[in-house]
């Protein structure tokens, strides 16, 4: 398993002071900064691949989901799930009820060990 990376302020502030522009949504905007900080890029945005519930981000990286919740303080409408469908496909996604904006990472069960586990 590849290790949690907890990339910090520093690096968010950097992201902010470039002017980077957000994504996905003002709910998702902290998550935003930290997986980009950790060097993830995130995905051109598309539609669901379950319903026609918003705009989903892809990234190629894990999380540890109570560990983000807890440290990032998301609200409650941002709602975390690992979907392990198996053959019908499997992620990690963070969706914000609100704006209907979700970033979809990879289930931990199948992504290669050299993947990034954001915590």
């Amino acid at each position: 398993m590849a290790q949690a990376l907890a990339c910090g302020p520093a690096s968010q502030a950097k992201a902010c002071a470039t002017g980077q522009k957000l994504k996905t949504c003002l709910h998702l905007q902290q998550l935003e900064q930290v997986i980009e900080s950790c060097g993830v890029a995130i995905g051109e945005g598309g539609e669901s691949p379950y319903s026609d519930e918003g705009v989903w981000f892809p990234v190629s990286c894990t999380f540890d989901g109570p560990a983000l919740r807890a440290r990032l303080e998301l609200p409650d409408f941002v709602t975390f799930e690992e979907y392990d469908g198996r053959v019908a496909g499997s992620d990690a996604t963070w969706y914000c009820w609100k704006c209907k904006r979700a970033i979809m990472g990879m289930h931990p069960r199948y992504a290669a060990i050299d993947i990034p586990r954001i915590a």
